[in-house]
């Protein structure tokens, strides 16, 4: 009897450490596929992103993008790019598409440049489109600050009113760059300088 019953604790105390090394391997395994998890994660966050528009790809160059949550890293080209892409949003419209451009401008800046300047520029838009304004930019420079957080556009804004000329100056805007929510958005946007001429 006394053996018996040495042999069936015997039993259950190796069952018991079966148990517990599986236990402990589960917890092991689990431990290394949420580190490798992170480190995969880490890693494509951190990857630099080589874009080849077409244009580019004709001459040979190509542009880098840091994805790790700062802009610095980020090549000149791409960011005069972006900044004009995004300026052009805003000055260059018909009354057709003057509520769409603006719109589309909304969607590329930050939620507290948003909240700032959503009411004045949907109500300038839907002003532009009641009195049939046409507006349309020509850049001529674009500088892009060491730390390319800004993109600094120069050129001539006309605009016109049915057939009519009734704005043509020579303006500067500066685009302020910052990360949100991972991607790169307008943080702030402000007019240099203007020249006004006569519109002949």
């Amino acid at each position: 009897m006394t053996e018996k019953n040495s042999r069936y604790l015997d039993v259950v105390a190796n069952a018991f450490s079966t148990a517990k090394a599986w236990r402990m391997s589960a917890m092991v395994l689990a431990g290394v596929v949420a580190f490798l998890a992170y480190a995969l994660v880490y890693q494509a966050r951190n990857t630099p992103v080589i874009l080849v528009p077409h244009d580019l790809a004709t001459a040979g160059k190509t542009m880098t993008v840091a994805t790790n949550g700062e802009i610095r890293g980020t090549s000149f080209e791409y960011m005069a790019n972006t900044g004009l892409s995004d300026l052009t949003l805003i000055l260059n419209f018909t009354p057709d598409n003057v509520l769409t451009q603006h719109q589309r401008f909304l969607n590329r800046v930050t939620e507290d440049l948003y909240g700032a300047q959503r009411e004045n520029l949907l109500v300038q838009a839907e002003e532009f489109k009641r009195r049939s304004v046409t507006q349309s930019f020509y850049p001529d420079n674009v500088k892009v600050s060491s730390d390319s957080t800004k993109v600094e556009i120069s050129g001539t804004q006309i605009r016109w009113m049915g057939s009519k000329e009734t704005l043509r100056s020579s303006v500067t805007y500066i685009l302020t760059y910052s990360v949100f929510k991972g991607y790169l958005h307008v943080s702030d946007l402000r007019q240099k300088s203007e020249v006004k001429s006569d519109a002949k």
